[in-house]
């Protein structure tokens, strides 16, 4: 038994030597809430990373309801500063712009980071601050989050209710103005009618960083087959998260983290499949329990796995897949391969 389990951890460091991606991570809203201390990185994420492999992380801005709307684009851009001001404390991360830029960084055994906007809030109706931030390292902008905006609305975290209207017209210029500059569209929250105008505005293969399928948790923020079918014809990627595989805690685990992951592959084949974890109990855990009380009022069902909590664990992650049977290849397309491709096509 030592001998097969030590066989299964070799073959899981060999499966992680080129490092995994993860394409949706709350960072710079922590950074930015922490503004205080310094070497918060390498303090309080770098171990992390570096017990799970992790090689290129998107790191999604994110401005809580207290910035909304004044606020907004000053918050966003000290969340970028704080990002910048971290790095130049710690050489192991470096602000990736592009697929060589990342590509540069994994060969250097740095941490690239993507810098990446959940909800365009930030840019207000304002197409010249989306050229900002493009200048600034932005290269993946998610429209909305769980609520509505000048661009569109999010999807319900619900099996109906979210608004029938599709992208207002300044989302569908941002879309398009997304494609023009080559910023990567993330679906991940849009409602089903803005999902249907991001397709219907662009040309180029579109991702969702981090979601999971309607077939296992049935709510609107999730994706279901036709708009899944709908990412594979575009030849893009959904990257599956791991606080949305199931309404119910019990059934929050990793093997129904790898259903999900099936069920994509099922449907438009193992290159369609990624990492987008979404770990965010980093921040849970240092809310107040007002603040927890309100979140489990705005999202009762959102459940930790107790074993993926966060990026130490992505070994877990490799050793389930293995153990339903995934070959090397299927597991290194999921780990990185994947996401590398949209990065080489998009960036």
């Amino acid at each position: 038994m030592r001998s097969s389990l030590a066989s299964i951890e070799d073959r899981i460091t060999q499966l992680h030597r080129e490092r995994l991606i993860d394409l949706h991570f709350d960072l710079p809203m922590f950074l930015y809430d922490d503004r205080t201390r310094t070497d918060v990185l390498a303090s309080d994420f770098l171990p992390e990373l570096e017990a799970g492999n992790v090689g290129t992380v998107a790191a999604a801005i994110y401005i809580e309801d207290q910035y909304l709307p004044d606020k907004a684009l000053e918050v966003a851009l000290a969340q970028i500063a704080r990002i910048y001001v971290e790095i130049e404390h710690c050489n192991r991360f470096a602000i990736c712009r592009s697929y060589q830029e990342i590509k540069r960084a994994r060969e250097q055994g740095k941490i690239g980071l993507l810098i990446a906007m959940e909800g365009a809030e930030p840019l207000g109706t304002d197409l010249n601050f989306l050229r900002i931030f493009y200048e600034l390292g932005l290269r993946l902008l998610g429209l909305t989050h769980a609520r509505s905006n000048a661009a569109g609305s999010g999807g319900v975290f619900a099996p109906t209710g979210s608004s029938s209207k599709g992208l207002t017209e300044f989302g569908c210029e941002l879309v398009r103005e997304c494609e023009r500059l080559g910023v990567i569209l993330d679906l991940a929250h849009i409602d089903p009618a803005g999902f249907d105008d991001i397709v219907a505005n662009t040309t180029r293969p579109i991702i969702v960083s981090h979601s999971n399928v309607r077939k296992y948790y049935d709510i609107e923020r999730n994706v279901s087959n036709e708009q899944i079918r709908t990412v594979g014809a575009r030849g893009g990627v959904i990257g599956v998260n791991s606080v949305l595989v199931s309404s119910e805690r019990k059934g929050a685990t990793l093997d129904r983290y790898v259903d999900h992951i099936v069920h994509i592959m099922d449907l438009i084949g193992i290159g369609g499949v990624g990492i987008g974890f979404d770990f965010f109990e980093f921040i849970y855990r240092h809310w107040t329990d007002s603040e927890r009380a309100d979140f489990h009022r705005k999202f009762p069902h959102v459940h930790f796995i107790p074993d993926l909590l966060h990026h130490g664990h992505a070994r877990n992650l490799t050793a389930k897949l293995i153990e339903r049977g995934f070959d090397d290849e299927q597991i290194e397309k999921i780990l990185f391969r994947n996401w590398m491709r949209i990065f080489q096509e998009l960036l």
